[in-house]
């Protein structure tokens, strides 16, 4: 994404071509004795108002326009950090802040006027993949007797809620074989016990 904050007071013509471009959006900066737009750019700015932020400052004063403009920046810096900053003005008492942004690896840059204003796209970055260790089964069942003892008072009393346990602790993928192959471990290697109505004893 691209923000791009123009200084009215100090670049006058404004390339409305570059309005409604796509990932990139406009804040307009107009001092308190600005009264005038040309009617092509508003007629652009109308067609493409999501996009467009027009802020006219209410009270003359030095370099206000300059501190309301930082105040935007700085807000969207915070709301979009990766992207991309462009000031449009001729005034380098923004370089300063340029600079700062740029110490800070905020994409920032100054220009004179709408010529040398080009975007810049990164990409979205995605999450790489995790990699996922295969857990042996002497692993599972060490995490399934470390829940089971855990829980003393809320371990599951049936096969079959015992099953579904068992399922849930496996993962999403699990299927009800790899459940009961667990259980049968399980008793196997004497941790539990199935006595009359499936009901559980646990050892351990």
């Amino acid at each position: 994404m691209n923000h791009v904050f123009v200084d009215m007071e100090n670049v006058h013509q404004v390339d409305a071509t570059l309005i409604g471009t796509k990932s990139v959006s406009f804040t307009l900066l107009l001092g308190a004795n600005q009264t005038k737009l040309d009617a092509g750019l508003v007629e652009k700015l109308m067609e493409h108002a999501a996009a467009v932020q027009l802020i006219r400052l209410t009270a003359n004063g030095k370099n206000a326009l300059d501190f309301i403009l930082s105040y935007y920046l700085g807000r969207q810096v915070l709301a979009d950090p990766t992207a991309y900053f462009h000031i449009v003005s001729r005034d380098q008492g923004y370089d300063p802040l340029i600079e700062h942004l740029r110490a800070r690896h905020v994409h920032a840059r100054r220009h004179d006027d709408f010529s040398t204003l080009t975007f810049s796209y990164k990409p979205r970055e995605t999450p790489a993949a995790v990699k996922v260790e295969p857990v042996g089964a002497e692993d599972v069942l060490s995490l399934v007797l470390a829940r089971l003892r855990k829980n003393l008072s809320n371990r599951p009393k049936k096969t079959t809620t015992l099953l579904s346990h068992l399922k849930s602790l496996l993962g999403k993928d699990a299927t009800e074989a790899d459940a009961a192959g667990l259980l049968a471990k399980l008793c196997q290697a004497g941790h539990i016990r199935i006595g009359d109505k499936d009901a559980i004893t646990y050892l351990v």
